[in-house]
């Protein structure tokens, strides 16, 4: 338990992200290499006697490099800053060769030189960060990064420093930073599974460093009980669970919400009366010390549903509605008992309220089928049940991860749950 409670992931919340960025890089790249040269005209007008031959070696190299001959280009591009070291296109341009090639350290160095001879070059300044993280020059990587993705030469290039300063920031442990990032990346692009996945493993992780802490400097305290009974829980393991939420009642009674916490492990580690009754005490007690949670009220009722008291359970389900008009899971729980009283057309409101504030609530629409059926609503039925189906069949291959990530107490609505 400890080793979980302790446990860091090693930072690699892009990995396939990384990849791809690479590989999307490149074509980047090549469509910046053309602008880097842009100033080379002026760079090279003073009259020397080396001006034409540094001319025709960077434009042979340009040549080269265009036919993707990099060995040559290469060639090119270095003779022309032996003819003039200060030459910062043409150290540029061997960083964007060297970056292609994966030679990242290389390419930092050479973008380095062209920034340092001229720096209004703001592409190269950008792939100098770019380069940089990929080196594992971290720190001189995030203030170019930062510049680049606030104020982008091209759309792409900043999308590209802002992948890449999340990557830099995880890896130097800045985790509220990449956070920060990710969520402004997941604005753009809601549905990306690696800004989800890097946006989970984050999370993961200052939780991770929060409850190390709470094990240093308050081993034994409520918090650290209640906060090892949730991570029995996520894991399924209720039981032991029950006994680490008695510890924190036992350590703190006042503790907002750890009597309602103990019930609904209760409830879950077994069905039997005896828990049954145990969790309705907790709940009574968590509602004498407030009146107003309608969290417990809700729960209270859904006992008192188990129990066949159909309609002390409805009026738990009003109330719980009353203090929290779009609590979704006590709108579909007041529905279902409204719809089983003979009441469907009192059931349609809450419901049809419930399917608005979550439309991918399985459970809600297949309640609201059933109150459209009785009230002989043929064609709505149809369409909430069809829509039911899908959402069945969506859900039904994710299932099993779902219950290992998220905890979802055995009182939350169910399809079957009559």
């Amino acid at each position: 338990m400890l080793t979980l409670l302790t446990h860091r992931p090693d930072p690699v919340p892009l990995s396939r992200m990384q990849s791809e960025s690479r590989s999307c890089l490149f074509p980047l790249v090549l469509a910046v290499a053309a602008g880097l040269a842009s100033g080379f005209g002026v760079a090279a007008r003073a009259q020397t006697p080396t001006v034409e031959q540094l001319r025709e070696h960077f434009a042979r190299g340009e040549e080269a490099y265009r036919k993707q001959r990099l060995d040559d280009a290469i060639r090119e591009f270095r003779e022309a800053i032996r003819l003039s070291p200060t030459l910062a296109e043409a150290h540029a341009k061997l960083g964007v060769i060297y970056y292609s090639r994966g030679q990242y350290r290389e390419a930092a160095d050479s973008f380095r030189e062209a920034v340092r001879h001229k720096p209004s070059l703001t592409r190269a300044q950008a792939l100098l960060g770019i380069a940089a993280v990929r080196s594992g020059e971290l720190l001189e990587a995030v203030p170019l990064l930062e510049k680049s993705m606030h104020q982008p030469p091209d759309e792409a290039l900043g999308k590209q420093s802002a992948l890449l300063l999340l990557e830099a920031y995880h890896k130097l442990g800045r985790l509220d930073q990449a956070l920060d990032i990710a969520r402004t990346l997941l604005a753009e692009e809601p549905g990306n599974a690696d800004l989800l996945y890097s946006v989970y493993r984050l999370h993961s992780e200052l939780g991770s460093e929060a409850v190390a802490t709470l094990t240093r400097q308050a081993a034994g305290s409520a918090r650290l009980h209640q906060v090892t009974a949730e991570l029995l829980e996520s894991q399924g393991d209720y039981v032991q669970a029950v006994d680490q939420y008695r510890r924190a009642a036992r350590s703190d009674p006042s503790l907002p919400g750890i009597h309602r916490a103990l019930a609904v492990a209760l409830l879950n580690a077994s069905p039997d009366d005896t828990a049954r009754g145990e969790a309705r005490k907790e709940l009574e007690t968590e509602i004498r010390a407030n009146p107003v949670d309608f969290h417990s009220i809700y729960e209270l009722g859904e006992i008192e549903w188990s129990e066949g008291r159909f309609a002390e359970a409805r009026a738990r389900f009003a109330r719980a509605v009353e203090l929290q008009p779009e609590f979704v899971d006590a709108l579909i729980a007041l529905g279902k008992a409204a719809t089983r009283a003979g009441d469907p057309e009192g059931a349609l409101p809450h419901l049809e309220k419930a399917v608005r504030l979550a439309p991918d609530n399985e459970v809600a629409r297949y309640r609201l089928s059933q109150a459209y059926r009785r009230q002989g609503r043929a064609e709505d039925a149809r369409r909430e049940l069809t829509r039911f189906e899908a959402l069945r069949r969506e859900s039904a291959a994710i299932a099993e991860i779902y219950r290992q990530v998220v905890r979802k107490p055995v009182t939350g609505q169910t399809v079957g749950n009559e």
